[in-house]
């Protein structure tokens, strides 16, 4: 499971959420995003493909007293409905790593691999108006991230230099 990080701060800085909002967090890991969207008064589903970070989720969401329903999922696989707002801090790394604990910063190839199949599929879970945030990093494949936005107006919300990267929050919105 992936530990809130700087990309987590950036991203839990930038987002802009609405009581009674439907938010969808891929990915929810810890939980703290989920948890943050549900304080500010969201209806938040969470996702994560490792039972662990489901578990951690629900956990935390329990001890603030917040509602949060948690879905272990890979994907979208096993959701349904529509979402005002979609959040995910994907595993954006560069390599084709296999190992289970690896799923949490692997990204696979050029580190876009897991947003692209995202990206591809969040369109069917948005309502019309809805968006997508998401973080991206510079160690991400610029052209193989530029092709998996083609269908999506974007807007950058928040950047963040580490010592090795570049952190990027945007929000897209479908063609």
């Amino acid at each position: 499971m992936y530990p809130p990080s700087d990309d987590t701060l950036l991203l839990l800085g930038s987002l802009q959420v609405a009581e009674e909002e439907e938010i969808l967090e891929m990915g929810c890991g810890s939980g703290i995003v989920s948890v943050h969207c549900a304080a500010a008064g969201a209806k938040v589903t969470a996702v994560d493909v490792n039972a662990d970070a489901v578990r951690c989720t629900m956990e935390n969401a329990k001890m603030n007293n917040l509602e949060v329903k948690s879905i272990l999922s890979d994907l979208f696989s096993c959701v349904s409905g529509t979402y005002d707002q979609m959040v995910f801090n994907p595993p954006y790394l560069p390599a084709n790593e296999k190992d289970p604990l690896a799923l949490a910063w692997s990204g696979g190839k050029g580190g876009v691999e897991v947003l692209d199949k995202f990206l591809r599929h969040a369109p069917d879970f948005l309502k019309p108006e809805g968006h997508v945030t998401i973080v991206v990093s510079s160690r991400m494949d610029c052209d193989l991230l530029r092709t998996s936005m083609l269908r999506y107006e974007t807007k950058s919300m928040a950047r963040k230099r580490l010592f090795f990267e570049e952190l990027e929050v945007l929000s897209l919105s479908v063609r």
